[in-house]
């Protein structure tokens, strides 16, 4: 008889676990300043004991929602988020006014019977308004093709299955929000769970890496890198599903980052790998960096309702915003060797 292999995830051991806080604390050591004497301090008050492999801590990566940050003083906190801040410019005028002119145009029509360059994170949007603007009406002509997509009426999309949603959204999103970027012609989007290169170079003895729903992969030096990852869930998300997600998502960016610094030395505090989260019909963007001593960071910079069926002008605005700023993340480069 047959036996069907699977990729069942292998938990790390308390040992690994052990050494890897340890590993942490002797990174955070090396720094005097009050924000890494203090992570310092807390994370040597930490339990090893009570951490698991679904903890980011326990794979030296320290995430904004842990209780770790969350307890940090005001002061203290805002020094350590102040990466994502610069990762969100305010939204043009422009796009707003585009916004509110394609809903209602598109809501006044009866549709009821059918069915590089080196780039730095400082604030301030990469492309002209021109070409933003561009980029945004791409996303509108998605938006209208899956407005008029009868799978995603409200009855039938409560059978739709994680492949009908990514074929039909969430793929044709992506490829709108990515199509200008200026390394388009090195770049490539994987969908079909390819198995993620960065993953199994991590594993190493030949192991199965992890296999994302989709990834933006970018050829250089003779290299893939792997930019983004993306985990999809159906249009109906479980609870668990997102929960596993998530977990899914920051080891594939931590992969990511660590295969990327194998061959490149890119800019600290500024080059990240990409992580989508498609939980229902919410998207949540997040980003993981390596800051000034080596140490990984995972942002979660935002999270926005994904219009599936016509919305209004503020649901359309947000999502907008969303998928450029997808866009800007991506566009800081490798190019540092």
């Amino acid at each position: 008889m047959g036996v069907i292999k699977t990729d069942v995830e292998k938990p790390l051991s308390s040992d690994q676990i052990k050494n890897n806080v340890n590993y942490l604390k002797r990174k955070l050591g090396k720094d005097t300043s009050p924000l890494y004497q203090r992570l310092y301090s807390d994370v040597n008050e930490i339990s090893v004991h009570s951490l698991t492999y679904k903890d980011p801590l326990a794979s030296q990566v320290i995430s904004d929602t842990s209780t770790l940050i969350q307890r940090l003083p005001g002061h203290l906190k805002k020094a350590f988020m102040k990466p994502t801040r610069l990762m969100k410019p305010p939204l043009m005028p422009r796009i707003k006014d585009l916004c509110r002119e394609f809903v209602s145009n598109t809501s006044s029509h009866n549709y009821s019977n059918r069915s590089p360059e080196k780039l730095i994170h400082d604030g301030t949007w990469k492309e002209s308004e021109k070409e933003i603007t561009c980029v945004v009406k791409e996303i509108f002509g998605v938006l209208e093709d899956i407005w008029n997509n009868p799978a995603l009426d409200f009855e039938v999309s409560k059978s739709l299955n994680e492949g009908t949603y990514q074929s039909t959204v969430i793929v044709p999103a992506i490829r709108a929000v990515l199509r200008n970027l200026p390394f388009r012609t090195s770049s490539f989007i994987t969908t079909s769970e390819k198995q993620s290169i960065a993953s199994a170079d991590r594993k190493g003895n030949g192991q199965m890496g992890r296999r994302p729903d989709i990834m933006l992969a970018m050829r250089y030096l003779d290299v893939t890198f792997e930019l983004m990852y993306v985990e999809c869930s159906r249009l109906i998300c479980s609870p668990q599903k997102k929960i596993d997600d998530e977990i899914k998502l920051w080891r594939e960016t931590n992969d990511g980052l660590y295969w990327t610094r194998k061959t490149l030395n890119p800019d600290k505090d500024q080059f990240g790998i990409v992580g989508v989260q498609i939980a229902g019909d919410t998207l949540h963007l997040n980003v993981l960096v390596r800051d000034k001593v080596n140490i990984h960071r995972y942002y979660h910079i935002q999270s926005a309702t994904i219009p599936v069926r016509i919305s209004d002008e503020d649901v359309v605005t947000n999502t907008s915003e969303r998928q450029r700023e997808d866009s800007t993340t991506v566009s800081t480069p490798l190019y540092d060797i």
